[in-house]
């Protein structure tokens, strides 16, 4: 099953454990897990997070994107995995090409 975690809660701190992603609050206590496999993507609303290089990588190589987002919950910037999937070269394929007349207007 394909999952989208939302974290909206300040001061956790996501890594990687045994095939798990792992989320804990300040004091180091366990409130959440999900399997890797089952994760089809992150969103991160609260801006008091860390994270693990590990989770990052973990992500980008299953396939799923990190959504940040801003003061008004917003996304400003997602990581992307770029190595061996087809679908998403072709997702940034077909946005460089929508994007080239906003770009000649510049």
């Amino acid at each position: 099953m394909d999952r989208i975690v939302d974290i909206a809660t300040d001061g956790l701190r996501l890594s990687t454990y045994r095939g798990f992603l792992m989320v804990k609050d300040e004091s180091g206590e366990e409130v959440g897990r999900g399997a890797l496999d089952d994760i089809h993507a992150v969103i991160v609303h609260a801006h008091d997070v860390t994270w693990t290089v590990n989770i990052v990588v973990a992500m980008a190589e299953g396939g799923a994107p990190i959504v940040l987002c801003g003061a008004s919950h917003s996304p400003v910037a997602v990581t992307l995995p770029i190595q061996g999937h087809h679908a998403q070269g072709g997702r940034m394929q077909v946005q460089l090409e929508a994007s080239k007349p906003l770009c000649e207007q510049l």
